[in-house]
């Protein structure tokens, strides 16, 4: 447990390096919204069916915040145990609305996976998923504010704003895939890695009907390990790595998990988690694991060029994770892989 609590502290110095931004909707909590991280995840959980909500809302302290939320439900379809594969189906609903104009993204998304056991153990699982979104991007107008709005002493709404504006919303088809690794190298130690790729079509995204502006493709690289330390003590280092066009974001941390409970049957477990992302956020966790259910809180304080706005305040997050027909627990001597 000391070493896991040093392991934190030092992560609390790191948050140096170059500029990061993000284009698209993201959480901090990255791995408890797994069909937003890779359509390969759909299905892939130790449990049949999995429920999830997240929900985030940043820079209230400066502006309007913007919030996020997104539901989930994902599921293994089909469960082919003498092939060793599993094929998964995942649903996911977004939205997210961003400062004054209300400017906004709702999304509705399937997804499907295959996934396959590379070894009789079911040491080694390979998962493909492909995923089709379903979009609307909209704004409204009326609360911007234009110079010709000054009637000389304050901003008047009833004064014609002069612009043109040929939509306020318009609709997309968007098309991601990816690829997820889970391997388990001993008793005491796992790897969970991925990558995806989204925004493979490039869909136009212009409120001028510009055809030519277009949303970039988004690669997508994380890796989690799990480290028993005994029973009851884990640590989960992980890394998130995104590139958009011409912007970036870099995420790395440590989890920490303390079971107190370790019967399936009542089991609970508290996590601590403290992450950095790069030039822009110090992030820290807390959440509890009981029976069926996972809750994660998590508050992103800034340390951007927008902190003496923000007076260092970012954004809280929570995400609640129900599991329907979970595995029970087992020794890893007898059945390695926590889906199988």
């Amino acid at each position: 447990m000391r070493k896991g609590l040093g392991i934190l502290i030092l992560l609390a110095s790191w948050v140096i390096g170059v500029n990061s931004y993000a284009q698209d909707i993201h959480f901090s909590q990255y791995l408890n919204s797994p069909l937003n991280l890779n359509p390969a995840l759909s299905g892939f959980s130790d449990a049949k069916y999995r429920f999830i909500l997240n929900h985030r809302s940043q820079w209230a302290s400066v502006t309007v915040p913007y919030k996020t939320y997104s539901a989930a439900v994902d599921m293994q379809l089909w469960k082919r145990k003498r092939q060793r594969d599993i094929f998964g189906l995942g649903l996911v609903f977004n939205n997210d609305e961003a400062g004054d104009s209300h400017f906004g993204t709702t999304q509705g998304a399937i997804s499907f996976s295959y996934i396959k056991a590379l070894n009789r153990r079911n040491r080694n699982l390979l998962s493909f998923g492909a995923q089709l979104f379903f979009s609307q991007r909209s704004i409204d107008y009326t609360h911007l504010y234009f110079p010709n709005q000054w009637n000389g002493n304050a901003h008047d709404p009833n004064i014609q704003n002069g612009e043109y504006f040929s939509q306020s919303n318009f609709t997309y088809f968007d098309i991601s895939a990816g690829v997820h690794w889970f391997s388990i190298a001993n008793s005491n130690l796992n790897f969970n890695t991925g990558v995806s790729v989204w925004h493979i079509n490039q869909p136009a995204q212009s409120l001028m009907n510009d055809t030519k502006v277009n949303l970039a493709i988004k690669i997508l690289a994380y890796s989690e390990v799990q480290i028993d330390l005994d029973g009851n003590n884990a640590l989960f280092p992980s890394i998130y790595f995104a590139q958009q066009g011409p912007f970036s974001e870099l995420t790395l941390g440590l989890r920490y998990k303390y079971i107190v409970h370790p019967n399936s049957h009542n089991f609970t477990a508290i996590n601590f988690g403290l992450f950095g992302r790069n030039a822009d956020a110090l992030i820290l966790q807390f959440g509890l694991d009981y029976k069926k259910f996972k809750i994660m809180g998590s508050y992103d304080f800034n340390l951007s060029g927008l902190r003496s706005a923000s007076n260092y305040l970012g954004g809280y997050e929570i995400s609640i994770i129900f599991s329907i027909d979970k595995h029970k627990v087992r020794k890893t001597t007898s059945m390695p892989c926590p889906i199988f």
